[in-house]
């Protein structure tokens, strides 16, 4: 209860909650929220503005507060051919304190076609934004690999959708409002520098965050990254924010490794580079222990596509290489291995299986490589009956086995290494 100083009377405030859970709330006119009443939606649920106008929401008082808290609770606006600016009053769960965190897209030239925009926003439960990623993002990495090191130690735990659908030609945004909470960068696990938040979206068309580095201002006090202009191109879907001084994107495109007249040629692709001073080329023989055999000097920052090449003068055995980045203030990201060889290749073959009067099995194998190989002995059902891994060299040899322990009738004989694994059928007479 609070008491009116002009009247001395006794007022009672009371917090409308409207929860939607799978239905749609249509407002063809206006969407008042007077005096904070809050919006929950839940369960895919859609609030659909038929109104053009940037008005078509509307705060007054102490304004209101929409829950969205999933990629899927969506504020679908039908904003057409229309410009202005288009604030969406978001505000985190309930059971977190509710902070208001509202979202602003001003729209400078209009899209063409009936086309509409999709707006949610939600955070996640731990630091890890790749637990909890939008349905157009496959990453969280400094590259295009899926595989790549996971960056969102970088990127605060929380994703804005802005998603324009409908249009021949998306709207073109001048500006971009994001307000975040501070508990979103500060969480344990995170590794932030507030005042270089910038915001950054993901290109789902090429799979990648690393073709537009972090861009706008950030305001501490008011917890909001300002974005300038950007393109229609550049208009996709999720965003979320990062620190400027490491963002998401350091772009490899490609790493390869082929043979060519008895050399291994390395060869790599970056889309972009920021802060680069040198590539590191590693070997290992074993996949386990690497060790350096080059640099080669990166581009500093750049935004456009940037080839390597790194020649090894190598011999038969196959080896695995990796490529290890370093930039100027000495932080190091390691990538995918590739493994390459100019040795002749040999299959992994079972030539033929035997049984002699000694109670051993004779396979003759074609190996590949030096290494270690697993045998093993199965029944028609599945059954494992005999197994041995065995460090073989290269070439045709005999195996002897000593399967005396084994009853006549029809086997499976297997044999395998890292790489390959082959199996042949055959008969025990004893």
């Amino acid at each position: 209860m609070k008491r009116d100083k002009y009247s001395n009377r006794s007022v009672y405030i009371i917090m409308l909650v409207i929860i939607l859970s799978t239905n749609y709330l249509y407002s063809q006119s206006r969407l008042v929220l007077n005096n904070d009443p809050w919006i929950v939606m839940n369960n895919n649920a859609y609030i659909v503005l038929g109104n053009s106008n940037a008005n078509a929401i509307t705060l007054a008082g102490f304004g209101g507060r929409i829950v969205s808290e999933a990629e899927n609770n969506k504020i679908r606006w039908n904003i057409g051919t229309s410009t202005g600016t288009y604030t969406l009053p978001f505000a985190d769960n309930l059971a977190e304190g509710g902070t208001k965190i509202p979202l602003t897209l001003t729209i400078g030239t209009s899209g063409t076609g009936a086309g509409f925009v999709d707006f949610s926003t939600y955070d996640g439960a731990t630091w890890n934004n790749a637990l909890y990623m939008p349905s157009m993002v496959t990453h969280m990495g400094q590259y295009l690999s899926p595989n790549a090191p996971n960056n969102s130690q970088k990127a605060i735990d929380r994703f804005w959708l802005l998603n324009a659908q409908g249009y021949v030609t998306k709207p073109t945004p001048s500006s971009m409002v994001f307000t975040y909470i501070d508990n979103e960068h500060t969480a344990g696990g995170n590794s932030i520098t507030e005042s270089v938040l910038g915001a950054q979206r993901f290109n789902n068309g090429t799979n990648q965050w690393g073709d537009m580095l972090p861009i706008g201002l950030v305001n501490t006090l008011s917890n909001t990254v300002t974005t300038p202009a950007i393109s229609a191109a550049n208009f996709f879907a999720a965003w979320t924010l990062s620190d400027s001084n490491d963002p998401l994107p350091v772009s490899l495109l490609s790493f390869n490794a082929s043979c060519e007249k008895n050399n291994i040629l390395l060869k790599w692709t970056t889309l972009s580079e920021q802060n680069n001073h040198y590539f590191t080329v590693m070997k290992s023989f074993d996949g386990y222990t690497f060790s350096p055999i080059g640099t080669v000097l990166g581009n500093g920052n750049s935004n456009t596509i940037r080839n390597y090449l790194f020649v090894d003068k190598a011999y038969q055995e196959k080896a695995y290489y990796q490529l290890s980045q370093t930039d100027f203030d000495g932080k190091t990201t390691s990538y995918d291995l590739v493994l390459a060889s100019c040795e002749e290749y040999l299959p992994l073959e079972i030539i033929t299986v035997n049984y002699n009067s000694n109670q051993q099995v004779i396979a003759y194998l074609q190996i590949p490589t030096i290494g270690n190989y697993t045998i093993n002995i199965y029944d028609l059902k599945g059954s494992l009956l005999f197994e041995k891994t065995l460090y073989l060299q290269k070439g045709v040899l005999p195996l002897p086995l000593d399967i005396s322990k084994i009853s006549g009738g029809v086997y499976f004989f297997s044999v395998q290494n890292d790489f390959q694994k082959v199996s042949k059928k055959f008969f025990l007479n004893r």
